[in-house]
């Protein structure tokens, strides 16, 4: 698996994917049939696992969708003119106002 340098990445973040590195991960999708009947087409069709069929195929969508990487800064509060930062409750008067 390529993935940047931990150092790019927030610390939480780094130490998660820097153990994933080294060892594969089990997981389990529920993905539409369609999709699955056409990644094993591919799969066989290039006489490949499974497995490395979907990792491929997802590196190449995460490639193509690279942004800029995530920000390891939490977000700045919001704050009206005037004001400090939004409370809870200043929040959910907001909502329920909208919702009038």
């Amino acid at each position: 698996m390529n993935l940047p340098l931990p150092a790019l990445w927030p610390a939480p973040f780094a130490r998660k994917l820097g153990f994933q590195q080294n060892a594969g991960m089990k997981t389990t999708l529920d993905l539409p049939d369609e999709l699955v009947r056409r990644v094993k087409m591919r799969a066989v069709q290039s006489d490949r696992k499974l497995k490395d069929t979907v990792a491929e195929l997802l590196e190449t969508g995460l490639r193509a969708a690279a942004g800029p990487p995530p920000s390891a800064a939490p977000p700045q509060p919001v704050k009206l003119r005037g004001r400090g930062p939004l409370s809870a409750t200043d929040i959910e008067r907001a909502i329920a106002r909208g919702r009038d």
